[in-house]
């Protein structure tokens, strides 16, 4: 039975080695993408409402299957489930506005008015999580506060795809550094 723990043991290690250099490339692209949209905001708003659009589909999907997983709160389950089928039908919609001239949806201000409701749902589900969880607690308020914080910023002015741009490229800076810096723990996990 302890051969069995030691090759369980060693094959998690395996694992988490290889899982490390893909986490700390996510990092450095969610990283590099950041700077280049804040560097560019004016030619990359067609891009990025394009790309936001993808990500509120494919969000979408993924907060509705996760609302279904085990170990959630009524409340986590139903902020998932409200906030991915806002995500996917807004998504949707964003690409309608793409594809429709006359469409009566600025996708812009459409992505930047959902954006700023995400981030806001992100927030409070990460302080929800904080409150539930003494794991990662630390990691939780910081983002939940950065994801209120942007959201508020971009209500301000939805309609200002510049400011779209900068909170898009400061959260993607942000969320890679800790990507990286989760990268580098799970590297000192396989190594233990």
């Amino acid at each position: 039975m302890s051969n069995t723990v030691i090759i369980e043991q060693e094959s998690d290690a395996q694992a988490l080695s290889k899982t490390w250099g893909v986490l700390l490339f996510i990092g450095l692209a969610s990283i590099i993408i950041g700077i280049l949209v804040m560097a560019w905001p004016g030619k990359t708003v067609v891009v990025v409402a394009v790309l936001l659009a993808i990500y509120l589909v494919v969000s979408g999907i993924f907060e509705i299957i996760r609302g279904f997983g085990s170990g959630l709160s009524g409340g986590m389950r139903a902020l998932l489930f409200i906030g991915g089928i806002l995500s996917l039908i807004l998504g949707l919609f964003a690409f309608r506005g793409f594809v429709v001239e006359d469409s009566p949806f600025d996708a812009v201000w459409l992505l930047a008015l959902f954006v700023a409701i995400n981030f806001i749902f992100r927030g409070v589900g990460q302080l929800m999580e904080a409150a539930d969880h003494k794991e990662g607690r630390g990691w939780n308020i910081f983002g939940g506060i950065v994801s209120l914080l942007l959201g508020i910023i971009i209500l301000v002015t939805p309609g200002d795809i510049v400011v779209l741009a900068w909170v898009m490229g400061i959260f993607l800076v942000v969320s890679g550094i800790m990507t990286v810096i989760g990268a580098f723990q799970v590297k000192s996990l396989a190594k233990a």
